[in-house]
């Protein structure tokens, strides 16, 4: 497994992994146009990758076929981690904790760090949330992205 940045050639892989969980999102909410159109605080889908790849924050876990198996985007200036994706082919523990250590070394641990999981039962969801638990997050609300009710977490200041 390699970590690199995203590039423009990998936006068709980022939104084939966003459509993995296309499922847990409809479990919520029956439209999708909200989640990947945007609105009037969040960016439709396809700009915010657009401008997570031109301010090099996002970045994307390949194998020897250069396949994705996730993606981790963050924003250094909120110092949160804005997308979170393991591909549901890839071995999540692996995948999951390098890409989520790879986002942590890029952000300010000086500060709390924020990241928001969609709200859901499935097992993919669950290991998203025991991954980012036990990583030193705590529950600190629930919000809404792009009309998605979301479990908001943050991670004390080291």
């Amino acid at each position: 497994m390699k970590i690199r940045l995203v590039d423009n050639a990998d936006i068709p892989k980022w939104r084939a992994l966003s459509h993995e969980y296309d499922c847990y999102v409809k479990e919520i909410v029956s439209d999708l146009a909200k989640w990947y159109g945007g609105n009037d605080t969040s960016p439709a889908f396809d700009d915010y990758m657009q401008s997570k790849i031109e301010k090099s924050e996002a970045f994307i876990a390949v194998d020897a076929l250069d396949d994705c198996l996730g993606i981790v985007a963050v924003s250094t200036k909120n110092n949160r981690i804005t997308f979170f994706g393991i591909s549901h082919k890839s071995d999540f523990p692996t995948v999951g904790s390098a890409l989520l250590k790879y986002a942590l070394e890029k952000l300010d641990v000086s500060k709390p760090i924020y990241i928001n999981e969609i709200v859901g039962t499935d097992p993919h969801i669950r290991n998203n949330v025991k991954l980012i638990e036990d990583n030193g997050f705590i529950y600190l609300c629930d919000s809404t992205e792009n009309g998605i009710p979301v479990h908001t977490y943050a991670k004390s200041p080291t």
